[in-house]
């Protein structure tokens, strides 16, 4: 039996009437869906507030992507500082190690000594040279 909508206002209290609606919609496959989505996915009522929990799901994983990519490339830098740190640390355990040797060979306690005989020798050549000369 079909009954126009003013007869189903007339005839049914709105209790009634929201009973027969809801019974009709249960005929859709759409309805079906979205008690589907309703019973499965925690947050989302229908198809439409699944797309949108979705999308937030997304932007949340997209985001911690974004985080361990700053947190690798952190590392990375750090990793580099630390084989610039190693490089340094090389370079000056080398200059050390030339200083002893300095040192060690030229019978001196101190830079400044070695560079006075650097320049005590500095001046024997030159008066030997002014002496070949003339």
């Amino acid at each position: 039996m079909i009954f126009t909508k003013r007869e189903i206002e007339e005839h049914y209290p709105l209790s009634e009437r929201l009973r027969l609606e809801k019974a009709k919609s249960q005929n859709s496959v759409i309805y079906w869906i979205n008690e589907l989505v309703r019973n499965q996915v925690r947050g989302a009522e229908d198809v439409t507030s699944l797309i949108e929990v979705t999308k937030d799901l997304v932007m949340q994983v997209e985001d911690l992507y974004a985080e361990k990519e700053i947190s690798l490339t952190k590392v990375t830098d750090q990793s580099s500082n630390s084989i610039e740190l190693d490089s340094i640390e090389e370079q000056i355990s080398d200059l050390y190690a030339e200083k002893e040797f300095l040192l060690q060979h030229t019978k001196t306690s101190s830079i400044a000594e070695v560079i006075a005989l650097i320049r005590g020798m500095e001046d024997q050549l030159n008066s030997m040279y002014s002496e070949y000369e003339t």
